[in-house]
């Protein structure tokens, strides 16, 4: 069993706007509700590829009820701590005549010492001992220390589980020291572990390769809009999308990673998990709902991925 953990849970509520513009008042031509959160993502998009998962983290109030529900009705186990407060909503304005999106994020309720220790009693009693794998990303709510992805690699990999991580900042510099099975970064935490313009291929190359050397399996690195780095035991990959219309990148990194889960526990070879992964961020950003249409979409796409060996 696959085990997806998202510390900040969101319902996600994109608009879609004609020629917006702060200041003035619209009437959105269509809105979608979906539940939100870098390990809720990967939790939908598993089950999309025909993969069963167990979402968990922290839920509170209305916003928790209705995220809880709605992954239900997609066929997502959940097992969430309970938690006071609300969730938090993440709003996407997507003005298509412009073809930009703007995103507005709230903080999230706070997590508490005592619920963070019922977080992890319940990771190590009912979790792990059913987990194949463990995904986890995301933002971190008020309260919970900045240490906490590096302290749940710790226990999971006492258990010798494979563990993936898609964050960022000083949580993701952290949760390296406990050396995961896979780290997608992006280009701003790039960025921000060097004084070179992140853009500059070289550059993430390097970036990559200190991550490597540190006794990470895999590293994957954002690079543009249709591209990724990817760091491996066999060398480095630059993996490229030749043509799409994206509608949005929203989930694009948690398709990528869903695609990696899946092509791991599959045991595919180095390029065809490549070439999977990068297939579902284009079905993903190509698909106007949540996550991408079907394994069958994602295979009949391979084809539009293009992979050099650098």
């Amino acid at each position: 069993m696959i085990i997806t953990i998202t510390p900040n849970p969101a319902v996600d509520e994109s608009y879609s706007i004609d020629n917006f513009a702060p200041g003035k008042w619209y009437r959105a031509k269509e809105v979608v509700r979906a539940p939100g959160g870098r390990g809720v993502n990967v939790s939908i998009i598993l089950k999309q590829l025909g993969y069963d998962s167990v979402a968990s983290g922290f839920l509170a109030g209305h916003a928790g009820s209705y995220i809880r529900d709605d992954l239900h009705s997609r066929g997502v186990t959940t097992n969430f701590v309970n938690i006071k407060g609300e969730n938090r909503a993440d709003m996407f304005i997507k003005d298509q005549a412009a073809g930009v999106e703007t995103a507005i994020m709230e903080e999230g309720p706070r997590v508490f010492p005592d619920e963070m220790e019922r977080f992890f009693l319940n990771l190590e009693r009912i979790l792990l001992p059913r987990a194949t794998a463990v995904y986890m990303g995301g933002s971190l709510p008020p309260g919970a220390p900045e240490d906490f992805y590096k302290e749940t690699i710790d226990r999971v990999k006492k258990k010798n589980i494979p563990v993936y991580i898609d964050a960022s900042g000083t949580p993701l510099d952290l949760a390296i020291e406990a050396l995961p099975t896979v780290v997608r970064i992006d280009e701003r935490f790039a960025g921000e572990r060097s004084d070179v313009p992140p853009g500059i291929l070289e550059n993430l190359m390097e970036i990559s390769k200190q991550i490597f050397d540190e006794g990470v399996d895999w590293i994957v690195t954002s690079y543009f809009n249709r591209a990724s780095l990817f760091c491996t035991t066999k060398g480095f990959f630059l993996a490229e999308i030749k043509q799409f219309k994206p509608v949005t990148y929203r989930a694009a990194s948690d398709a990528l990673t869903a695609g990696m889960i899946v092509a791991r526990e599959e045991r595919m070879g180095i390029e065809d998990t490549i070439k999977f992964c990068m297939s579902c961020t284009l079905q993903t950003v190509s698909c106007p709902q949540k996550g991408l249409p079907s394994r069958e979409a994602v295979e009949s796409s391979l084809g539009e991925i293009t992979i050099e060996k650098l």
